[in-house]
């Protein structure tokens, strides 16, 4: 009896072993904190404590389980912290998944992953700007705010109701996505935009080897809300980079349109951005340079920023920044920097129009 009991207790312990040989679940997540402060031109100027001034702060659960003959499902699960304050993305609300929560199916075939995911044109975004896209020196994602577009929850950075289908990493350095997202408006709609309004078509695709990488992509927002009327809103971009070791250089070009709609001129939007990256010491200097030139006939609002940082490692997990941007508007443009997870800013009314945003941030991050 006592032999049975033992070998039954030896199986029960085992069982977990062999769960973990076939699955696992990895927390994971980003602490960061640090002092800025923001001045723009007639608003006065703020300073204080922010969340997420080089990397956003998160908190994720990520799992894999190997299904056999190349197969394997996986999930992630990933939320915005802001530590500044403690919560979620916003002071009234606790942590969500807002960043990312997808299911996911993977084999020979590629990917089709299921749910809240990053919209194919913002890649070029995360890929092509020295910064990742994060803090006041980042290149800013779209001009749909400028257009006084009503954008979908989080776009255009991320997407919800998205249905993705993701290449396999074995065509040579070739990858590519198509990514719809489903507005979810019921067929009773009455308001602008009906039944399509939101619904999203995008994809891209890119070569990378060695050094080099380079991609393009496209995509369109159906029926979005502009002036009281509705059109689709579409964003194409172009973008590269080449790794020479000493230094990182990049380059990414955005165009961005929407249908005239109601008495509204048609809306047109330039961003043209350089970046670079270069090792020093134990940490790396970034910089970069965008012009973000407003095409919509009668507006006269564009504007340019110039951003330089230096992130400092002091581990593998724990670094130390600091950055400083400028920004300067053009004829009536009043934009500001921004960037930050906290929701410290300068007011917004009344800014000099054609005048300038500065700041500065320093600050620590760490990993794990």
């Amino acid at each position: 009896m006592k032999k049975h009991v033992f070998l039954l207790s030896a199986v029960v312990l085992a069982l977990p072993l062999c769960a973990a040989a076939q699955s696992s679940v990895t927390l994971f997540g980003v602490i960061d904190a640090g002092y800025a402060s923001l001045r723009s031109q007639g608003a006065g100027h703020n300073s204080g404590l922010v969340s997420g001034g080089s990397s956003t702060s998160r908190l994720g659960l990520r799992g894999s389980e190997q299904l056999g003959g190349g197969m394997s499902a996986s999930f992630w699960l990933e939320g915005q912290l802001n530590n500044d304050r403690g919560g979620g993305a916003t002071q009234t609300t606790g942590l969500d998944f807002s960043r990312r929560s997808t299911v996911s199916l993977s084999g020979g075939f590629g990917e089709v992953r299921l749910g809240r995911d990053i919209v194919p044109t913002a890649y070029a975004h995360l890929m092509y700007d020295p910064t990742g896209n994060r803090g006041m020196i980042a290149i800013d994602l779209s001009a749909a705010t400028l257009g006084g577009v009503a954008m979908p929850s989080g776009a255009p950075l991320r997407n919800s109701n998205t249905v993705n289908y993701f290449l396999p990493a074995t065509l040579g350095g070739a990858y590519g996505q198509v990514q719809y997202a489903f507005g979810e408006k019921d067929s009773g709609t009455a308001a602008v935009g009906g039944r399509r309004n939101g619904n999203y078509l995008g994809a891209r695709g890119g070569y990378k080897s060695g050094p080099l990488d380079i991609s393009a992509a496209y995509g369109e927002y159906a029926q979005l809300v502009r002036a009281g009327a509705a059109g689709d809103y579409r964003i194409a971009n172009l973008g590269a980079s080449y790794d020479f070791g000493f230094i990182k250089p990049m380059g990414l070009f955005q165009r961005e349109t929407m249908d005239s709609t109601g008495a509204a001129a048609r809306f047109a939007f330039n961003t043209f951005a350089l970046g670079l990256s270069a090792p020093v010491g134990k940490g790396s200097v970034l910089v970069t340079l965008a012009k973000y030139d407003n095409k919509t006939a009668g507006s006269d609002n564009s504007y340019t920023k110039l951003g330089l940082g230096y992130v400092h490692s002091l581990s593998k997990r724990t670094a130390l920044y600091a950055q400083g941007a400028v920004l300067n508007n053009k004829g009536t443009g009043t934009m500001a920097l921004n960037g930050m997870s906290s929701s410290m800013a300068v007011p917004s009314t009344g800014r000099t129009p054609g005048g300038r945003s500065t700041g500065y941030a320093v600050g620590i991050k760490h990993s794990f």
